[in-house]
């Protein structure tokens, strides 16, 4: 399970990857139209709907988050709170800003390209502490109808862009981690030839 942090940490977590392709493949001159200092952010949607939205860079923003068709089992109400737990998905809305057509359509592009390429995730590209060892996440692209598209630019009150969707799934949520057995009531750590426990005994 991953912590209340992860909804956060799923984004940054794209971004870092992002980030990373970009000055890899600065270092080989091979990113076309996209500039080799692109910044890349990801955004809140009080951001996007502020008086200074974005006006350089690529930015990914979470959209939605909604309950995942794979639940979680639940546990009776009696149980503790950091035994409960829920599955999400994240929507992201992917947005190149830039000035000339041609940057614009080339960020995406590459944006969508390395989105496919990495669609999956694990413990070892998942920025921050809120996940457990064996978790992942999948990048899934989402092909949304242009009217749905210009919707969300319409919730956020802001003229239509070029843009795309993706989804993050599954996140499942807890408070912490549950006990999976009695707790540690000692411990022993040391190197020796003989076991201290059972040296001297017939």
């Amino acid at each position: 399970m991953a912590g209340l942090a992860a909804i956060h940490q799923a984004g940054e977590s794209v971004v870092q990857l992002l980030r990373a392709r970009r000055d890899l493949m600065a270092e080989q001159d091979v990113l076309g139209p996209v500039p080799a200092g692109l910044d890349i952010s990801q955004v809140g949607t009080a951001r996007l709907t502020s008086a200074q939205p974005p006006n350089a860079g690529l930015t990914i923003c979470c959209y939605s988050v909604t309950r995942s068709e794979q639940p979680v089992a639940r546990l009776p109400a009696r149980e503790k709170a950091d035994r409960v737990s829920i599955a999400v998905e994240l929507g992201y809305l992917v947005v190149p800003w830039a000035s000339s057509a041609a940057e614009e359509h080339g960020v995406l592009a590459w944006a969508m390209l390395e989105l496919s390429r990495y669609s999956l995730l694990d413990r070892s590209l998942l920025a921050g502490d809120a996940w457990e060892r064996d978790e992942t996440l999948q990048i899934v692209p989402e092909s949304l109808a242009t009217d749905d598209l210009f919707r969300i630019w319409s919730a956020l009150q802001l003229r239509y862009r070029l843009s795309a969707t993706f989804r993050a799934r599954v996140i499942r949520l807890s408070y912490g981690r549950p006990e999976t057995g009695p707790p540690v009531v000692a411990t022993r750590f040391g190197f020796a030839d003989a076991d201290p426990l059972t040296e001297g005994t017939p």
